[in-house]
């Protein structure tokens, strides 16, 4: 293990004091910066059965995208939406939905009809472009989508 700083006392193992202050000192150089938010999606009719897509592209240091999805669901709706995150390297050929969803770069909204759910994700960047596509798994009733995205830099 290597510290910036050296822990508090002179011992073999770390007691539960020195980690704490070691976290304590490491949080307080480190803390992660952010870019400003952009609303990517304004009260978008996402149809029955449609999906969207928002592309991003990452800028040097940004090691993750925070995407709030903000859904509200038609009074007869029957399912929910689903936010299945793909990758790229040059910002045209993107993962599959399918192969992303195996992977588990999915994160399905909370559901109920009539009802507005909020959900915020944390999505690393594993590569220079990263698209949110936003799927509405009701075949039938549109559903009003509205997204916010920011970077964070270590």
């Amino acid at each position: 293990m290597v510290f910036k700083t050296a822990p508090t006392r002179q011992s073999t193992f770390l007691t539960s004091e020195d980690v704490v202050n070691y976290a304590i000192r490491v949080t307080a150089q480190s803390a992660p910066r952010f870019s400003s938010t952009t609303q990517d999606l304004t009260n978008y009719s996402l149809a029955g059965g449609g999906s969207v897509s928002v592309t991003k592209q990452a800028v040097a240091d940004n090691s993750a995208l925070v995407a709030t999805v903000r859904v509200t669901y038609a009074s007869s709706a029957t399912a929910g939406v689903r936010v299945v995150w793909l990758y790229s390297q040059d910002g045209v050929n993107f993962d599959s939905v399918d192969d992303a969803v195996a992977q588990g770069n999915y994160y399905d909204l909370s559901f109920a009809p009539g009802a507005t759910r909020q959900a915020t994700l944390l999505i690393p960047l594993f590569a220079p472009y990263v698209q949110i596509v936003i799927i509405n798994r009701d075949g039938t009733n549109a559903a009003t989508v509205d997204l916010w995205t920011l970077f964070v830099a270590p």
